[in-house]
């Protein structure tokens, strides 16, 4: 396809004392190959090896630099836009990445006739040195209100994000002054923009400890948000305005989480046999959070049929949908640290595993995972080694490791999940498929020694 049928996209890097990370940003965005692309550079001043990086690019046809000093990330963003000539926008802070075939891809998805004006795709953390943390931004774009519910934990993928001039045009820019100016972006311009979903990674978000993420703690960044999300609720007199109040209220309260602490805490005083004080804190418990009573007290309880009937109906109301903040997860390998895993565990092995013949892992997994048909798929070095069909909630297997002539791998895939939020609404959103109790390397003469002990349900 020639240039022209490719809309021009403009992407702006405000870049101020970030010359570790400024080159890779750049060559992410000239490894686009895309063929209508303005690339506009807006240098605060910087006194590191900032410009020596830069003065590498100055020759780059699309490539346009600004070099002085400016009122912040917000006035640079803004001196970008202001000499901008493309019909898409985007910024691309300077430790940030694009991903190969992230701009043809929007190109391909945004569409002013059609009403998309705003688009946003996928965007994974990576740690200082650029490597993948295994979690991705949680986001996800349901309304204008919902982004101003920014206590509901889940916003817009600033990286991945893009848009039309007439959408930035309608909005006036980025705030000067403001510390997260694109959260308040965001927040005016879902005022007249739906934000369509692109089911693909664009971008990278890197966190190190210079960032702005980082250098504020989790509720301080919140607090801050939430103060900008204030200035948009509208006046008081309308409806909106007292549903965002509720929906904060009912945040800072913690209905769910305080239900669920004193059903824990009744279940331990009446095992130390203080049944007075159990049974006052499991009737609060349950009064303040029937759906955790239900699902921690009474459904163990319940029958196999009778459980598989609520798990239907759970189904169909929508009640056990991924949450983005799920999402997010699903990328991870690595195991928790209380030993659950997800739907994909990797580990390399250590030298001591790598020289035995066999690993053996104790493990359990939840009674749902178990009515709902758990398999664990295994390979070592992505040769499928074994299938586990879990039977219980507790179960044994064993991994074959044969002669060791190179640095192994193993990898199990699950076939189900499940995430404790649906259940406790304790805001754990991890998708956990089975919890690892004991590892440990041996022989296949101790294997044999152990099969009338154990059954591993392999397959």
């Amino acid at each position: 396809m020639e240039d022209k049928h490719w809309p021009r996209i403009t992407i702006v890097t405000p870049s101020f004392n970030q010359g570790k990370y400024i080159a890779e940003t750049i060559e992410s965005v000239l490894s686009q190959n895309y063929p209508n692309l303005e690339y506009i550079i807006v240098d605060g001043g910087s006194t590191d090896e900032t410009l020596e990086v830069l003065a590498h690019y100055r020759d780059v046809p699309f490539v346009t630099m600004i070099s002085e000093p400016d009122r912040g990330h917000a006035d640079a963003v803004n001196k970008g836009f202001r000499i901008a000539t493309g019909e898409i926008f985007g910024f691309l802070n300077s430790d940030d990445t694009l991903l190969p075939g992230a701009l043809k891809r929007v190109a391909e998805e945004i569409d002013p006739a059609r009403g998309r004006h705003v688009v946003m795709g996928r965007c994974k953390f990576i740690d200082e040195e650029g490597r993948g943390l295994g979690i991705e931004h949680p986001s996800a774009f349901e309304s204008h209100r919902r982004v101003l519910e920014i206590w509901k934990d889940h916003t817009i993928p600033q990286p991945a994000t893009f848009w039309t001039r007439e959408a930035w045009e309608k909005v006036g820019g980025m705030r000067i002054g403001v510390r997260y100016d694109d959260y308040d972006l965001f927040c005016r311009m879902s005022r007249y923009y739906r934000f369509y979903p692109i089911d693909q990674v664009l971008a990278t978000y890197r966190l190190h400890p210079t960032s702005i993420t980082q250098s504020w703690s989790p509720q301080e960044r919140l607090e801050e948000s939430i103060a900008l999300s204030r200035q948009y609720w509208g006046p008081k007199y309308l409806p909106k305005y007292w549903l965002l109040a509720w929906s904060l209220w009912r945040y800072r309260f913690q209905r769910p989480q305080r239900g669920f602490r004193l059903l824990h805490e009744a279940g331990t005083a009446w095992y130390q046999g203080h049944r007075l004080a159990a049974a006052g804190k499991a009737a609060v418990g349950a009064l303040l959070a029937p759906e955790v009573f239900f699902w921690k007290s009474l459904y163990p309880r319940l029958g196999r049929y009778g459980k598989a009937l609520i798990h239907r109906l759970s189904r169909s109301l929508g009640l056990q949908r991924v949450p983005p903040q799920t999402q997010a997860l699903l990328s991870r390998t690595e195991r928790w640290p209380d030993g659950w895993v997800g739907p994909t565990w990797r580990h390399p092995l250590t030298p001591e595993e790598a020289s035995a013949s066999v690993l053996r892992i104790v493990a359990s997994t939840d009674p749902f995972l178990v009515r709902e048909g758990l398999r664990l798929k295994v390979a070592v070095n992505k040769k499928p080694v074994t299938t586990v069909s879990v039977q219980q909630t507790q179960f044994f297997f064993e991994i074959p490791l044969g002669v060791v002539t190179e640095p192994r791998e193993i990898l199990v895939r699950a076939n189900r999940f499940f995430v404790p939020h649906w259940f406790y609404h304790n805001g754990d959103y991890r998708p956990l498929s089975w919890r690892i109790v004991v590892m440990e390397s041996g022989t296949d003469q101790e294997r044999l020694s152990s099969d009338g002990e154990e059954s591993n349900g392999a397959e």
